[in-house]
């Protein structure tokens, strides 16, 4: 057992700063609390995020810095709790996925599948009616061997198996077409079903949250409490329904959730938070709930909720139902204005869209390191006994494993993963990136994932791991601890910016001054930034603004060379963090 922290162990005063992002994983996410509680040894942490798992210990790791900040309790009491998480995941993992009854069957053949031993799962689900098929079908053929009827006994060699066939799809048929499809897609709602004494994942994740924090009794924690003391979190998920990715916390207006679905995901006691002072949205729309509440955005938004929305993983635990107005199917709406369609948004996990952002807090030159901890699948012959990785220098983004493409799911499986992967994966890799990622290898037959069933060896072994990964860090990047990993960082970060910025600034002077090919009458790019030609759109730069311009345009980057290879490169990219709004509105 890694060793715990004391709930004064750490200085008060001039602790460095860093950033932190985690991976997602579903179970993988229990490496994570004794890695967050060695880096909080040395460091106070800033910004913190990551995407499903790692969500989770995102937002346990800001609350524990809350505590720290807002002097509830001893200087490292909320990261004491986050270290304690590590026996309560031990003793208490698999009952933080409770199925809803109706489920139930769906979620034991899970459980065997991924033990296994799906016949075993399947025998203790069906073993009366088997038994009672057996009984029948012997039945049936004495009479008929008694009887002398041929055709009786063939009957019955056909009907019963067909009969018990039917008796055991069917049900699993239409919990799988219908009901699941009403579950949200998902097996677990997080909340405590019947017939269960132990919290389920979400109850478990409010209780803790509220008492790393410091706060049991208090309303629930928000992003604007973290705010108030230089905290910031951050993490994924993605609306389906939509087809994009968010950034949490919420920033836009736009979305509503009705209580009664929302009662049978989160905690009395939450939505009681949640709703007071606040009426439901008054609207005309027969097909929408009537109880609609606008949704909490920026300051007001739950850590809670950040933690629970990234992590729906799809079929195991639900999505989250949000309505928000299609503004492209207009209806007539009050006082003759027509207003857009309510329609129901289904939010789904944050590793959908990127399980390991790492480009959350990032900047050109940053004044405190954003440290990184990645999952990924340990390989002997790979990586012998190596599972935990901090790399020295980047690796080229040529040199990832080849892995084997065997059978029809296995290739579904590759298409789905590079998919969703390949961004957060070239971004881990680059130069001023990977040499701040540790990873963390996990042997997936047994270890993390879907593995819902690990034993407590398994779960204490994981946690060492995770330590190791923490006191990695700590070693590099910690002045404290004498290291100087930070001002290489920055040498390199300046090596790969300072050049990239050059080439972009080149093309940028270029197309300020010259006019579009084949359009000799079209205004320059510096004319077309101002303003000026027929047809504007709209005013352009302020004076000030395009001064900046000219100034950029001007500057000499001549003999700015490269000094070593890089894949990345300068450009506008769009962010989850909001919808595209204009200045001044809602």
């Amino acid at each position: 057992m890694p060793d715990r922290i004391s709930p004064t162990a750490a200085p008060t005063a001039s602790l460095q700063e860093c950033d932190l992002i985690m991976k997602g994983g579903i179970t993988s996410g229990v490496v994570y609390p004794q890695a967050v509680a060695r880096i909080a040894r040395d460091y106070r942490l800033r910004s913190i995020g990551g995407s499903s798992a790692g969500a989770i210990a995102a937002c346990f790791a800001a609350a524990a810095e809350y505590r720290r900040q807002s002097g509830g309790g001893a200087e490292m009491a909320g990261f004491a709790e986050i270290s304690a998480l590590s026996t309560d995941l031990a003793r208490n993992l698999q009952t933080l996925f409770q199925p809803r009854p109706a489920l139930a069957p769906l979620f034991q053949l899970l459980i065997g599948a991924i033990q296994g031993a799906i016949g075993r799962a399947a025998w203790r689900l069906w073993r009366l009616p088997v038994a009672a098929a057996a009984a029948l079908l012997a039945a049936a053929l004495l009479w008929a061997a008694w009887a002398g009827n041929f055709f009786a006994a063939t009957t019955a060699l056909l009907a019963v198996p067909l009969g018990l066939a039917l008796w055991t799809l069917v049900p699993l048929l239409r919990m799988a077409a219908r009901d699941l499809p009403q579950a949200n897609f998902g097996l677990c709602p997080g909340i405590t079903q019947p017939g269960h004494d132990s919290p389920a994942l979400t109850d478990w994740m409010h209780k803790r949250l509220q008492r790393i924090s410091g706060r049991p009794g208090d309303a629930p924690l928000t992003a604007g409490d973290l705010a108030a003391h230089g905290i910031q979190i951050a993490a994924m998920t993605t609306d389906l329904s939509s087809q994009r990715p968010f950034q949490l916390p919420l920033s836009t207006r736009i979305h509503y959730f009705s209580l009664a679905e929302w009662r049978g995901l989160f905690p009395a006691d939450f939505l009681e938070a949640l709703i007071a002072g606040r009426a439901p949205l008054a609207h005309q729309q027969d097909h929408a709930p009537r109880d609609l509440y606008q949704l909490p955005v920026g300051d007001d938004f739950p850590v809670l909720l950040v933690a629970r929305m990234s992590l729906s993983f799809p079929g195991l635990i639900e999505s989250i139902p949000l309505w928000r107005h299609d503004d492209q199917i207009r209806l007539p709406g009050p006082e003759g204005r027509s207003v857009g369609r309510l329609a129901r948004c289904l939010f789904s996990d944050g590793g959908i869209s990127s399980n390991f952002p790492i480009h959350f807090f990032d900047s050109l030159l940053p004044s405190r390191p954003t440290f990184g901890i990645a999952l990924a699948s340990w390989d002997h012959a790979r990586h012998r006994d190596t599972r935990v990785h901090l790399p020295a220098r980047s690796p080229a983004s040529s040199n990832l494993p080849v892995r084997p493409i065997d059978g029809l799911g296995g290739f579904a499986m590759a298409i789905l993963n590079t998919a969703k992967d390949w961004q957060d994966t070239l971004q881990g890799m680059l130069p001023g990136y990977a040499e701040r990622v540790v990873t963390v290898r996990l042997d997936d037959r047994v270890e993390g994932g879907m593995n819902l069933t690990m034993p407590p060896e398994v779960i204490e072994q994981l946690n060492r791991y995770g330590a190791e990964a923490g006191d990695s860090l700590v070693a590099r990047y910690s002045y404290a601890a004498g290291a100087r990993g930070f001002d290489d960082h920055r040498q390199l970060r300046g090596r790969i910016t300072v050049p990239k910025l050059a080439e972009a600034l080149q093309g940028f002077a270029s197309a300020m001054g010259s006019r579009p090919a084949g359009a000799p009458a079209a205004p320059t790019g510096r004319e077309a930034m101002g303003g000026g030609g027929a047809g504007a759109a709209g005013p352009g730069l302020s004076p000030r603004c395009l001064s900046l311009a000219d100034e950029l345009a001007e500057l000499e980057p001549d003999g700015c060379e490269p000094d070593r290879v890089s894949d990345a490169t300068i450009r506008l990219v769009a962010v989850a963090d909001r919808m595209p709004r204009r200045r001044g509105s809602a």
